[in-house]
């Protein structure tokens, strides 16, 4: 009985982190951080930064990763409490500014992989990173959950351009 109930909890949890993983890999990263990301990658500045960056110190790449990352995720954490505040738009904002920063440290992580990866925390951190990445997607709850997500985003895109027709048609009238 007791069994019974911790692995209904886990099942619960393990379903809650995932959808919420689905939701931000769908929403916040293929729609907001992966082109901001992608921008970021192909500016002439940063095309001129990388290759400043690779005759520095790893210590100095160190401090240029950690700090814009460090000060993504706390813009991260405090970006939902003052919308929960009331302040939404503010909120939003501080958030589309989060990840611009943490683009940012991607990019150089990107860049700089190796030297960054010379750090036994941070190639440790990485690994696990990735490792908990694969055992999420390949869990039988995460494949269950984001086809319904496709088939969700399928639907809606589908009622959405049935909508928009619609009023295309209304408006003809």
């Amino acid at each position: 009985m007791f069994k019974k109930i911790i692995k209904k909890l886990f099942t619960a949890t393990q379903v809650i982190f995932i959808t919420l993983y689905i939701i931000l890999e769908e929403l916040v990263w293929e729609r907001f951080a992966e082109p901001i990301f992608k921008y970021i990658k192909h500016l002439n500045l940063f095309k001129k930064l990388e290759s400043y960056l690779h005759n520095k110190n790893r210590y100095i790449i160190l401090i240029l990763f950690i700090l814009p990352f460090l000060l993504g995720e706390l813009i991260g954490l405090l970006s939902p409490i003052i919308a929960l505040k009331g302040y939404i738009l503010l909120g939003v904002a501080l958030y589309a500014l989060k990840l611009i920063i943490v683009a940012f440290a991607f990019w150089l992580f990107n860049v700089e992989q190796k030297k960054l990866l010379s750090f036994k925390i941070i190639d440790f951190s990485y690994k696990k990173i990735k490792e908990l990445s694969s055992w999420v997607k390949s869990s039988k709850t995460f494949i269950f959950l984001k086809q319904k997500a496709i088939q969700t985003k399928l639907f809606i895109k589908i009622f959405a351009r049935n909508i928009k027709n619609k009023i295309k048609i209304l408006l003809k009238k």
